[in-house]
């Protein structure tokens, strides 16, 4: 779906009421919000405004282009749907359904295609000084195959990173991923040591 044909679809007071903004507000909010991180290293346009903090961002960043996050003020952002049309899609669900778009989020996030191009993102993200942020809300996109990425994102001295990193095996768990966890549990910050168990506890659930 192209943005023309996006904004075409969502012209109508049914979508106006979930907060979608036509683009010339989209356009506006873009703009006071591009001091914002995930926006600015992501190339997202805004969305949506329900006034609650939270929005939803076409990403304009490869390998993420065409993919849309929810960025959250609470520190859960990440990405929500695969294409602009998934997300219309779920918008006239909502409005349908008299419910929040929140509540329609796949769980656990889309997986991105090109996998490694996404690595190579993140490595180059952690350069940045607000890349963490943005590292954070990419890491739910991974498919966990890259153990090295895992291990550095663990190893991290933020450990907000280690413990992304062990909330996304605890969602995706892998017999693989059971070094990954150990190193987790193993970490000295709680936050990391806790996520690193459940994680584990997942894992061996699988049998």
């Amino acid at each position: 779906m192209t943005l023309d044909a996006y904004f075409a679809t969502i012209d109508s007071p049914a979508f106006a009421a979930l907060g979608l903004l036509p683009r010339d507000r989209a356009l506006e909010l873009t703009s006071a919000m591009h001091g914002h991180p995930v926006v600015e290293l992501l190339q997202g346009l805004v969305l949506d405004d329900p006034e609650t903090s939270n929005h939803h961002l076409l990403l304009g960043r490869a390998p993420l282009t065409g993919r849309v996050l929810y960025l959250t003020h609470d520190g859960d952002s990440r990405v929500v749907f695969d294409s602009l049309a998934d997300f219309a899609a779920a918008a006239r669900q909502a409005g349908e359904q008299g419910v929040d778009m929140e509540e329609l989020h796949p769980d656990p996030s889309p997986l991105v295609d090109g996998q490694p191009p996404l690595g190579s993102l993140i490595r180059e993200l952690l350069q940045e000084d607000a890349g963490v942020e943005v590292v954070l809300a990419l890491i739910p996109s991974l498919d966990l195959n890259d153990l090295a990425l895992l291990e550095a994102l663990a190893r991290d001295d933020d450990f907000f990173l280690g413990e992304a990193v062990a909330m996304a095996i605890e969602k995706r768990p892998s017999q693989a991923l059971r070094s990954i966890a150990v190193l987790c549990q193993a970490h000295p910050h709680g936050q990391v040591s806790r996520a690193g168990t459940r994680a584990l506890q997942r894992i061996d659930a699988l049998g």
